[in-house]
């Protein structure tokens, strides 16, 4: 990293931005920058901005001192409070672009050698109700919808050729990590709803359809993945799919979550956690009091995760094929790292424990 100065990880505090963050701050000799509308509780050696992309303004003001930023994640994300009505909708397509739109704007004199650009699998219209090619390459995304994946990848490459810097997509499968009130993080969905049928004396009921396979992707994994890049010739002005590399039947994955949570397991339950988990606000609230939680309100933990949950895992309605990508494409380039997916999901379990965001 001898030529990386000065980093900046946007959308910090959510799964991806936080994991990246956690990485580059840990390395000596390097300046990182976290930036994020709301105010962060880990990483203090890191310098924090507080700016609302969605603000021209504001975001030029918030990196008027930071113009020798050389290299940028972008994991920003602004997301509908319908998440998935959201995917669909042309006006928030619009707002993610015009976001990219502002930070490349308040950079435009930086000396910035990469950018890193977040993408996921609606990529290949997993959104629309149509069936994925299996295994989805990189070749297969469908340009014949609005996704704000392609109308930012347009723009970050016509940016690149204008600026001379180089840039890198990902697109991960679910992605498994660290965070609060992210809109799609699984691990804390998973957490709070053991430990809400645990405060209710009841077993852990399995949720969602017993046959449900696909991938999952560790943010470590595409921070360790994102540093590669910067200096792997082979990864510039490409898109990867990257994952754990395996697959989980979730099926498989309640008997260790039983485990880690002392619980017993107990049979599958139609479950609707969007509609059914919210209203046990106040039992959240009871166990973050008892427990002294970093975070007392459910609602500010989970943020959208209960309807990513249902959109994801959790969901009753079995896929026409399952939602597996192939990343071929990114092993031949050189990166092949993997992990586990059922020891990823109790590592970050274990991990919000011990900072305090779930019960020891």
């Amino acid at each position: 990293m001898a030529a990386v100065k000065k980093i900046l990880v946007v959308g910090a505090l959510g799964v991806v931005g936080r994991a990246a963050l956690e990485r580059f701050a840990a390395q000596p000799g390097v300046q990182v920058l976290g930036l994020a509308r709301r105010r962060p509780d880990f990483a203090p050696e890191a310098t924090w901005l507080s700016a609302d992309l969605r603000d021209a303004a504001a975001t030029l003001e918030a990196l008027a001192a930071h113009q020798d930023v050389t290299h940028m994640v972008y994991a920003a994300l602004n997301e509908q409070p319908d998440l998935v009505q959201g995917w669909r909708s042309a006006g928030n397509a619009d707002l993610n672009t015009t976001m990219l739109a502002h930070l490349l704007d308040a950079l435009q004199g930086a000396p910035l050698q990469h950018v890193t650009l977040m993408q996921g699998t609606k990529a290949y219209g997993v959104h629309t109700g149509r069936p994925m090619p299996v295994p989805a390459r990189e070749t297969d995304a469908l340009r014949d919808h609005r996704n704000f994946y392609f109308d930012q990848q347009d723009l970050l490459e016509a940016r690149a050729q204008q600026q001379g810097f180089q840039w890198t997509g990902w697109r991960p499968q679910i992605v498994l990590g660290v965070a609060v009130g992210s809109a799609m993080n699984p691990v804390a969905a998973l957490g709070a709803y053991a430990l809400l049928r645990k405060e209710q004396g009841l077993p852990l009921a399995p949720v969602g359809h017993p046959h449900l396979l696909t991938e999952c992707t560790d943010a470590r994994l595409i921070a360790e993945a994102i540093e590669w890049s910067w200096g792997a010739a082979q990864a510039h002005g490409e898109v990867f799919n990257i994952a754990n590399g395996d697959i989980i039947l979730w099926a498989r994955l309640w008997p260790r979550l039983a485990e880690f949570f002392d619980m017993p397991l107990g049979e599958p339950e139609d479950v609707r956690l969007a509609t059914e988990m919210p209203p046990l606000a106040g039992l959240w609230r009871r166990i973050a009091e008892r427990e002294g939680l970093k975070v007392p309100e459910l609602d500010t933990l989970i943020g959208l995760s209960w309807q990513y949950a249902e959109a994801t895992f959790a969901s009753r309605r079995p896929f026409p094929v399952p939602p597996l990508v192939s990343t071929i494409k990114l092993r031949q380039a050189g990166f092949g790292a993997c992990i586990a997916t059922d020891d990823c999901v109790l590592a970050h379990l274990q991990a919000m424990r011990a900072q305090g965001y779930l019960p020891t």
